[in-house]
Order: structure tokens, then C-alpha cells, then sequence
């Protein structure tokens, strides 16, 4: 099952960069939960499809060409799946461009959703998050 999990966030990645929120969002359980690291601007725990989707467009309204590129993508167990990616664009207002450091998502998936999603500035913090689930 952890290889399908992979594939099921790189999935949603791929969607997301396309623009596709539709398609990422199939992808998150009804019931997702999104929590953003206290170092965001936005800094809070998202719940359910539409609030995910308002966290996405803000990024994706303040950035032009805002995108995850992702470097790596792994099973944590059976059910997590860690993903370390850097996130770019361009100010829309500004139009510097931007990349930022290495963040670390973990997510957690059942029966092919996306059921739980943590970002972390480091892996260590991710990894733990991980054991504590």
C-alpha cells in the first residue's frame, strides 16, 4: 500500500502545479486536515476540501507561477508518506522571483485520500510527527 500512497501525493502534486485544484482536492478525503507550520503568515489547521482550497489559492494569488517542486517523495510506514519540496514563484505585486528552503510535508492516507496533511522546516520534526500518529 505505501508505494500507492506515494503515487496518490505525487498525484496530487502534479494537479496542483497543472492548476488543477479539482483534481488535487479527488485526491484529499472530505475530511482532510492541513496544518501549516507557526512560521506561515497563515499559520492554522485547514479542515475539509474548501477551506484546503482557499489555503492553496492564497499562495497561488500572491505568487505568480507558484509551484512545488518536489525532491523527494517516500512511504513512512504504511500509511504516511513524507514529501520534501521547495515551493517557487513570482511576487504578483512585486514580480521577484522566489524559492523557498526545503519544507517537509507529511501526509497520511487511507484507502486512496488523503486523510492529514503537516508541513515541517525540518525533517526530524516530520519524522517524529510520524512516529506519534
Amino acid at each position: 500500500m505505501s508505494g500507492e500512497n506515494v503515487e496518490t501525493v505525487r498525484e496530487a502534486v502534479q494537479a496542483f502545479n497543472r492548476g488543477d485544484l479539482d483534481s488535487a482536492l479527488e485526491l484529499m478525503h472530505p475530511d482532510i486536515e492541513w496544518q501549516t507550520p507557526d512560521s506561515f503568515p497563515d499559520a492554522a489547521t485547514y479542515r475539509g476540501r474548501e477551506e484546503v482550497r482557499e489555503f492553496w489559492q492564497t499562495w497561488r494569488d500572491t505568487f505568480r507561477g507558484f509551484r512545488l517542486d518536489l525532491e523527494e517523495c517516500v512511504p513512512v510506514g504504511e500509511d504516511h508518506v513524507l514529501a520534501n519540496f521547495r515551493v517557487s514563484g513570482e511576487g504578483t505585486g512585486s514580480g521577484v522571483g522566489v524559492e523557498s528552503p526545503v519544507v517537509f510535508q507529511l501526509g497520511e492516507v487511507r484507502a486512496g485520500k488523503v486523510i492529514w496533511v503537516a508541513m515541517f522546516t525540518s525533517e526530524g520534526d516530520a519524522l517524529e510527527a510520524a512516529r506519534a500518529r
